[in-house]
């Protein structure tokens, strides 16, 4: 009988460690989704955005503030821009152990700035586009941009597969589903990662359209994670109207979808009040903007819905998968959530420290098994 009572208690030992071995891989190496941000100087977090809970703070050795982030197809691998956004790390989320190092400062005479990067659709490449420098003793040299590929198995000492001259002020990258890389400068161009060659896929600083003047924008977020479609607000003037007539400067939104590759542009407002990331729904249908407020923004007849103020600035807005909640994060340490519907406060996630995440990017990845 006793040995019968010890048994049972094992097994119940067991069962209730194998149970908290789900819950936490359930929590992290499976969950169906979850949010990835960084933090100056040094840190990576792993959010559960649904359970408004952060699972895991990565430290980045040798950091000095994360910028952008790309995640692997598989959401298991984080390539991060940081040390002045001269360096790529690979980053193994589950695990938090660096996989892959590029140093972009790779020629002896060389120090180069990035600002863009991105990954091939099966994860094998890396693209980072880099603006060299050459130092001279007595000055400082401005040399070609380039993009520069790296292979994403290279290691912890990666070096270039290939590189290929590029235009000047690229600062966002992005890959279609097709392969195709697309990059946004003072025009929008289609690369080829294979031979370098680029075209203009759609002119912005050389648009035609009619009665609009020359347009601006600023964008250094990608927030296309969850619905196929990276947007960004874009800014110009009415030159049909008088210039003492504030109306005249209209706020639209530029969108590239990446898997037909089909560009949009929609005039939903006048006076500018958000400045650097949109974000649409998965269905497409609307889009949300944040910067002092929060817009709601009807796509299929342009125009704002509905604003909200926050209570703070914020930088990058977001969505969830099953589009029910709007994320807007960037600036200080917290990342609010908003109802898609009617923009209603849901909650928000406090990173812990309270570390500033400036200017660094938010991702959704989904983890595979």
């Amino acid at each position: 009988m006793r040995n019968i009572s010890v048994q049972k208690t094992i097994i119940k030992i067991v069962i209730s460690s194998l149970i908290a071995a789900s819950l936490f891989l359930g929590s992290f190496g499976f969950a169906k989704e979850l949010l990835v941000v960084g933090a100056r100087p040094d840190k990576l977090f792993i959010v559960d955005m649904k359970a408004r809970k952060v699972l895991k703070k990565i430290i980045i050795p040798d950091s000095t503030g994360p910028q952008t982030i790309i995640p692997s197809p598989d959401g298991k691998i984080a390539y991060v821009l940081t040390n002045h956004m001269r360096q790529i790390v690979g980053i193994e989320l589950d695990e938090g152990k660096i996989v892959f190092s590029a140093d972009l400062d790779y020629k002896d005479d060389e120090r180069t700035w990035n600002y863009a990067i991105a990954i091939s659709p099966d994860g094998k490449e890396l693209y980072s586009y880099d603006i060299p420098t050459r130092i001279h003793l007595d000055r400082y040299e401005s040399l070609e941009p380039r993009l520069t590929v790296f292979k994403t198995d290279a290691g912890k000492d990666a070096k270039p597969d290939r590189s290929f001259a590029m235009p000047r002020r690229i600062h966002l990258m992005m890959v279609a589903d097709s392969g195709a890389l697309y990059a946004m400068g003072w025009d929008f161009y289609k690369v080829d990662v294979k031979t370098g060659k680029y075209e203009t896929a759609y002119p912005l600083r050389n648009w035609k359209l009619k009665n609009l003047s020359q347009p601006d924008a600023l964008a250094f977020w990608p927030s296309w994670d969850n619905n196929g479609i990276f947007s960004t607000p874009i800014y110009y003037a009415r030159t049909d109207i008088p210039e003492d007539d504030m109306s005249r400067f209209r706020t639209g939104v530029l969108s590239l979808n990446l898997k037909t590759e089909k560009f949009d542009m929609i005039e939903f407002q006048a006076a500018p009040e958000i400045l650097f990331t949109t974000v649409y729904h998965p269905d497409h249908k609307t889009a949300y903007a944040a910067y002092n407020t929060l817009l709601k923004i009807d796509l299929v007849n342009p125009k704002t819905l509905k604003r909200i103020p926050l209570e703070h600035t914020y930088y990058q807005t977001n969505i969830s998968a099953d589009g029910t909640e709007v994320y807007v994060g960037g600036t200080t340490c917290d990342i609010a959530v908003y109802s898609s519907k009617d923009l209603s406060k849901k909650g928000q996630v406090l990173l812990p420290g309270c570390p500033d995440m400036g200017a660094t990017v938010m991702r959704i990845i989904h983890p595979k098994d």
